[in-house]
């Protein structure tokens, strides 16, 4: 593996006519990468008069998000910025993006991260703020999980007028997500670099990327192009939480979807990009628990349409035919324990195929989520408050003889627990809080479910 001492953000490009925007990069000037990302549309049509300064000043900003995808081959401590010069209060926001973004790849690979992310500005080119006017309607980011679900009920619900949007690739489940819906989804298609597989193959560094910050960048100039504004996420509150402490700081593995992230990117846009652009989480006001109520009384048309299971889905043609799931993640094992309160045990395996508190196997995975031993698993799972109340209240859908799982829970976190403790776990749960990044035109739809 040859070491590198720089990374440069190279340039960036874009056709108006195809909507194809190309970004390049580079190590030390040996190693390039060429990603390009389409935003071409052949079912939704673009505003007229496209302003090449809004669209370059929303591409730098891109330029600068995507970059993480091949810095992580060999991070540098050098950054040098070629396609537009960072003002210093643009360097302060990418330097803790970058540092939320990357410490868990730093912990797991164990890199010292003391000398890295130092900035220099190598263009004299400014890019300049402009407000630009767009319509009330709003943008829905889709997976295949039950969160964007929910999200899309409560917008029908509220009678908003609201389109589905996905980013690099569509499958079946996104698909299928959007016909029960009734609704079209805005494909924006990325091309990673070649070159990023073959440095792969070298052995170079690798891990997870928090996805969801690069796909709001994206979806800023999806908002001028197609003329949105309102960018309407499905982050819930246990997003806020972090996985483990290192080097004194708090690795959360879903930084880019909380809180405090979205709180950073709105002032972001509003300084950089434009004061038009609302981004935030419609189920920012909720935990987890009250997403599942929802989920499981407002959406039992999509139980057959969704998964939370990256694993299983990555390798689909591999896996189980039968169920989107794996049945061997933390994600699975999660999702299972959300919605085994409020579906029933045949439900449930309905669903995954399986009973998987019966899953001797998952006794390591089940005592990590409920931080019996080691660390909460670097996957979009959260507290272990919300596991503690889920098993508990699963233990009434069995009778005496008790899943693997149950017991283990029975015997050594609910023997610590009293009734009033409990309680009080499930009024903090299912409370449903106010939140002041939410726009007052989507108030009504959290005072709606504030007693469901």
């Amino acid at each position: 593996m040859e070491k590198f001492n720089t990374f440069y953000f190279e340039k960036f490009e874009f056709d108006e006519t195809s909507l194809k925007a190309k970004f390049f990069y580079s190590f030390d000037k040996k190693e390039f990468f060429e990603e390009e990302i389409d935003f071409s549309s052949d079912l939704f049509k673009t505003r007229e008069n496209l302003d090449k300064k809004i669209i370059d000043n929303i591409l730098f900003s891109i330029h600068l998000a995507l970059w993480i995808s091949y810095y992580k081959l060999f991070p540098t401590e050098r950054l040098i910025v070629k396609s537009g010069k960072l003002t210093e209060n643009q360097i302060r926001f990418w330097e803790k993006f970058y540092k939320n973004w990357l410490w868990e790849f730093l912990y797991t690979n164990n890199i010292n991260p003391k000398w890295l992310f130092n900035f220099e500005n190598a263009s004299n080119t400014k890019f300049e703020k402009t407000d630009f006017e767009l319509s009330n309607k709003s943008l829905v980011p889709i997976w295949w999980g039950k969160d964007s679900i929910v999200t899309i009920e409560l917008l029908k619900e509220a009678w908003a007028d609201f389109d589905l949007f996905v980013f690099w690739k569509t499958d079946v489940l996104k698909e299928n997500t959007a016909k029960i819906a009734w609704k079209n989804i805005l494909l924006v298609k990325r091309k990673l670099s070649e070159n990023l597989f073959k440095l792969n193959q070298a052995w170079y560094y690798n891990w997870h990327v928090p996805i969801t910050g690069i796909i709001a960048f994206n979806m800023l100039l999806v908002a001028y192009l197609y003329d949105y504004k309102y960018l309407v996420l499905s982050n819930e509150l246990s997003a806020n939480c972090w996985n483990t402490l290192w080097n004194n700081f708090e690795i959360n593995h879903q930084y880019s979807k909380s809180l405090e992230f979205e709180k950073d990117f709105k002032n972001y846009v509003e300084q950089n990009i434009s004061n038009d652009i609302k981004y935030f989480s419609l189920l920012r006001w909720m935990y987890e628990y009250k997403i599942a109520e929802i989920f499981s009384k407002k959406a039992k048309k999509y139980f057959s349409s969704f998964s939370s299971c990256n694993n299983n889905f990555k390798i689909q043609k591999q896996a189980n035919k039968n169920t989107f799931w794996c049945n061997n993640c933390p994600k699975c094992a999660f999702v299972y324990s959300i919605l085994s309160w409020f579906l029933s045990k045949q439900e449930l395996i309905s669903i995954f195929w399986e009973d998987l508190y019966e899953k001797e196997s998952l006794e390591k995975l089940f005592r990590e989520l409920l931080w019996i031993s080691g660390i909460k698993p670097f996957e979009c799972v959260w507290e272990k408050e919300e596991v503690v109340l889920w098993m508990y209240n699963a233990l009434k859908n069995y009778d005496k003889n008790l899943a693997f799982i149950l017991e283990i829970f029975k015997k050594e976190v609910l023997v610590n627990l009293d009734e009033k403790t409990l309680e009080n776990l499930e009024k903090k749960l299912l409370k449903v809080y106010d939140n002041d990044i939410i726009p007052n035109e989507f108030r009504k739809v959290v005072n709606n479910y504030k007693k469901l």
